[in-house]
């Protein structure tokens, strides 16, 4: 074996050099038109003889249902050219997921699935020509000692492993899969495939490499005693062998088919297709016996591969990053290019008249076009595919068939980034290729990642009195959570936020750190560079959920003492966790049907991940089941007042119902069209059925309601985006980083620009009537006031209006809430110190108090009134 070198070949001429001194049987052609022919197999006519391998994208949906994301991975595929399409690992249940992103394939998603299908077929079409069809193959998996399809991994295993259990941590008695269990999911399976013929696609494959569970299957021989396992073949393959058939007989005609690791490179007894005696040599016969038994079941191509690329990158693909078990032999990757090939070659041979797909070709970069095309000149594969090297280069195929050759600058470089996103649990793409979609998700990976994480909070200065923690609403002590962090004591460093924040993942995401915490630390002011608190607290708290450390481990004894929350939004929910954590018993009010408040419904999910804001709360919550009870779809108002929840027997109440009315620019001369409120926009962007938008928007306003619909109307599909804000950006109340997000999206600021009315048509809107504005002198709210430029009135064209001024407390608040003082701003007064209102026993907090700032403050709040709450009654 030679030196390991990383690709460094400047020509063709280079390339064979090395070849040539290496001693390598790898053939070089110059006339690649072999690949553009098409080629039949089976019943299918494929437009040529290229392939895009099945790369997972861990992007789809919480449902398993493609992501706009897949959608425009597979739109590229299908347009670059290649004649078969080979769509990733799909999960045939919920439990088999290798990540929680990973697609899922069932009755709830099929539709998504058909229009993947679809518009896959529709961008062929227009790329290539309106007779290019391509033929769809999807991958059916379960993921086995893979399994991960929450936060946390959860493998399901078929048999113990001396080499891949400790890379898994799991024990000598870690359970196996049982029989029943495997005799259940071949179920699974056959209608999983049923569902794709369904939706479309032209067959499935059995996915049956990388040791996943069907992989792991096939080298079970220390399985004893069962129908799917041990030293006899028929045993180890049953499995596969068995859905094959039924697929078969109730899909007469669809193709079912697979990608297939040929040698593991793990030794005997703990993988497939190797030498009994040294695992590093392959020996092919039961691989070749499996291939048979695809062709009798009239598989029209079989997909090879070899190894696990995350065990064994220089037997499987030959990248360049660390091996983390198994063996990593010190060899030139061509070196391992060749092995691949020569694997595939022997299973074409062994079987001549079943076209085999080869693999193991992108390090070739550019080059990969001479090879493949020689490879299949000899007859030693019929198709030949790339993976990770069609994530960096969709289009390969398309610029080697219209213009003979590979672009070098569009080639994958093999610098394993877009595995790296996988690691770090994001969606995986070229980092280099497509910077602008998948570098940002990289960065953020890697800035998430545990020693990164460790090495930040390490630059903490310590501070005594530290403005950090002054600058959180919650107060926090930032200092001794960065000590925790930094010693890697996650546990302890969570147990620091809870003493002062309820929902610390939620602030995690939505809190302007940068004009709080972040934006008093110290080391902020000496580098530039503040530590990155929010982002710290944020994988904190998400480990602390992902690992249980929530619940507490012993419930308090009952008080006795019954108190109504009514809102359910940051502050009525951490007055509730706090209140149910000292022993009393909590019902909880609200007018919507979930829990979240404006975090759940109106701010985007780009901002907060709605999973995980439902995820911690129900972690907060949990084990509290018998004393808190739930009344949703129930609020406050005439028939139901504050008297009301007395007379029915509550100790206290606390009231943190948020603001519900948005400000309209006019109640009069307002189009019966084209005109909506903020919050019902991004709610209607985040949950509703409808979010189309118009070509033309305009957002009146500039906070952070504002910035997110700006941003969600261009996300949306709006060409022309206009925020109309009547003051200049220093007085904008919007944060930092909100305005940054809209102007990355495209957003187009007027400011110094005051909307005036609307302009109508047939009912419609058709453009805001605004004037320039000039500032004058401060007026109450410490900015500068706008006065109206005379003469300069003039129309913003829009078919849309989005108004997001403000909003105010509800009109009948005062006789919803009797004894309770509000002020001139129609908002609940309280005493700061306690959040007690005029009316004994009833106490509030959050917007309907402070009129919309932070969760953080919202957050502050409730626990502050829960400890009085607690006080009063005698806690």
């Amino acid at each position: 074996m030679a030196e390991h070198e990383r690709f460094n070949f400047s020509n063709i001429n280079d390339l064979q050099e090395q070849i040539r001194f290496l001693g390598l049987d790898l053939p070089i052609v110059r006339d690649i038109g072999i690949l553009g022919e098409p080629f039949q197999a089976g019943r299918f006519r494929l437009p040529n003889r290229l392939a895009i391998h099945p790369m997972e994208g861990c992007d789809g949906e919480s449902n398993g249902a493609p992501s706009e994301l897949v959608f425009r991975r597979y739109r590229r595929f299908a347009a670059g050219g290649a004649g078969l399409l080979w769509f990733e690992a799909c999960a045939v249940v919920s439990e088999g997921r290798a990540n929680p992103r990973q697609l899922w394939l069932h009755r709830e998603t099929m539709d998504e699935f058909a229009r993947l299908v679809e518009e896959t077929h529709k961008a062929a079409r227009e790329s290539m020509g309106p007779d290019h069809r391509p033929v769809a193959i999807l991958q059916l998996t379960h993921s086995g000692r893979y399994s991960k399809p929450g936060y946390k991994a959860a493998p399901i295993i078929a048999h113990h492993s001396e080499v891949l259990d400790p890379q898994h941590r799991l024990p000598a008695d870690y359970p196996l899969i049982t029989d029943e269990e495997l005799d259940r999911l071949q179920d699974a399976f056959v209608e999983t495939a049923r569902l794709a013929k369904q939706a479309g696609f032209d067959g499935v494959d059995i996915k049956s490499c990388h040791r996943y569970l069907v992989s792991e299957l096939l080298a079970s021989f220390t399985r004893t005693n069962s129908r799917y396992g041990g030293p006899e073949f028929k045993n180890r393959s049953r499995f596969v062998r068995e859905i094959v058939g039924k697929i078969c007989a109730d899909l007469p005609g669809f193709v079912v088919t697979a990608r297939m690791n040929a040698f593991d490179a793990i030794r005997y007894p703990y993988g497939f297709g190797v030498d009994h005696g040294d695992g590093t040599k392959p020996d092919l016969r039961e691989p070749i016996q499996l291939a048979a038994m695809f062709k009798e079941h009239g598989a029209p191509f079989l997909n090879i591969t070899i190894a696990n690329p995350y065990l064994n990158p220089h037997y499987g693909r030959p990248f360049d990053f660390p091996a983390i078990g198994g063996y990593d032999p010190p060899e030139h990757p061509l070196e391992g290019v060749a092995r691949m090939i020569h694997i595939a070659r022997q299973i074409q041979e062994a079987h001549p008249d079943l076209p085999i797909i080869g693999a193991g070709y992108s390090w070739l970069r550019q080059y990969m076009p001479y090879v493949a095309a020689a490879a299949v000149r000899r007859g030693w594969v019929s198709i030949v595919g790339l993976g990770r090297g069609a994530i960096a280069y969709p289009d390969f195929a398309k610029d080697v068939l219209e213009q003979g050759k590979m672009n070098p600058q569009k080639v994958c470089v093999a610098c394993s980034s877009c595995t790296q996103i996988m690691r770090d649990g994001g969606r995986t793409g070229c980092v280099v290729r497509d910077e602008e979609v998948y570098g940002p998700i990289y960065r953020e990976g890697r800035a998430n990642a545990p020693e990164s994480i460790r090495d930040a909070a390490l630059l903490c200065r310590r501070c005594v009195d530290a403005g950090c923690r002054i600058g959180c609403p919650c107060g926090i002590d930032v200092p001794r959570f960065l000590s925790h962090v930094a010693e890697d004591e996650i546990r302890q460093a969570y147990e620091v936020l809870r003493e002062s924040n309820a929902l610390p993942e939620a602030c995690g995401w939505v809190c302007p750190s940068e004009v709080q915490c972040e934006g008093r630390c110290v080391q902020g002011k000496i580098t530039g560079m503040a530590i990155p608190i929010r982002r710290i607290q944020r994988y904190v708290s998400q480990r602390a959920r992902i690992e249980g450390w929530i619940r507490p481990e012993k419930l308090p004894e009952e008080t006795g003492r019954r108190i109504a929350v009514v809102g359910a939004g940051p502050a009525g929910l951490a007055c509730t966790a706090q209140l149910l954590a000292q022993g009393h018993r909590i019902t909880v009010f609200d007018r919507r049907e979930e829990a979240g408040g404006l975090l759940r419904e109106s701010i985007p999910s780009h901002r907060i991940a709605g999973s995980a804001l439902r995820e911690e709360i129900e972690a907060v919550l949990e084990g509290f089941a018998e004393r808190l009870e739930w009344r949703m779809g129930q609020a406050l108002g005439e028939s139901f007042n504050l008297d009301s929840l007395f007379k029915e027997g509550f100790d206290a109440v606390f009231l943190g119902m948020g603001l519900s009315k948005g400000i309209p620019l006019s109640a009069e001369g307002r189009p019966k069209e084209g005109v909506e409120d903020a919050l019902s926009f991004l709610r209607r962007m985040k949950t509703g059925a409808n979010r189309q938008v118009p070509q033309r928007v305009a957002v009146l306003g500039g906070g952070n309601t504002a910035m997110d619909a700006a941003v969600m109307a261009a996300k949306a599909g709006a060409r022309d985006v206009f925020l109309i804000y009547r003051r200049s950006f220093k007085e904008m109340p919007a944060w930092p980083a909100e305005r940054r997000e809209a102007m990355d999206a495209g957003v187009h600021f007027l400011i110094l620009t005051q909307p005036m009315g609307y302009i109508i048509e047939d009912g419609r809107l058709t453009g805001v009537r605004v004037t320039r504005t000039v500032l004058g002198e401060p007026d109450a709210s410490g900015r500068r006031r706008p006065l109206v430029v005379r003469g300069s009135e003039h129309v913003i064209e829009a078919d849309l209006a989005i108004e997001a001024i403000g909003q105010t407390a509800p009109a009948d608040l005062a006789s919803t809430l009797p004894g309770v003082r509000l002020g001139k701003d129609g908002l609940i007064e309280t005493d700061p110190a306690t959040c007690e209102t005029s009316r004994a026993k009833v106490y509030a907090g959050g917007d309907i108090v402070n009129g919309g700032t932070t969760a953080a403050q919202a957050i502050a709040e409730g626990l502050r009134a829960a400890h009085a709450i607690d006080e009063a009654l005698g806690g």
